[in-house]
């Protein structure tokens, strides 16, 4: 994960830590209602487009993650900047996921987005 909030518009994101640990924000900066959270190895976790997302520290200085999308999207980089704001309003029209990414059929994430 990048140490600069960013997002994507065309793709919701999973992230699976392989390494290490670290501080996570969710929401960006000057959100109010931002979320900063720890992530260790073994966790995964689901990004919806449109969440901004930054590393706010490394702990050991070893941590590691892989991304990956839905199959056929590719993403974008967004930083929430003045004259992207043409891409933000596609976000509402992604489909969520049609399989849970690690539980597959029957997975929490088959509620989808609108419970977050």
């Amino acid at each position: 994960m990048y140490s600069t909030s960013h997002f994507h518009s065309t793709t919701h994101e999973v992230l699976c830590v392989t390494q290490g640990s670290a501080d996570l924000l969710f929401g960006g900066e000057d959100n109010p209602e931002k979320v900063e959270v720890g992530a260790e190895k073994g966790d995964v976790i689901i990004i919806p487009a449109g969440v901004s997302h930054k590393l706010v520290k490394d702990r050991q200085g070893n941590f590691q993650m892989i991304g990956s999308y839905p199959p056929g999207k590719n993403w974008d980089m967004c930083y929430g900047k003045k004259g992207e704001e043409s891409r933000f309003a596609s976000i509402k029209d992604l489909a969520w996921f049609k399989k849970d990414p690690i539980y597959g059929e029957d997975g929490p994430v088959l509620g989808g987005y609108e419970s977050f």
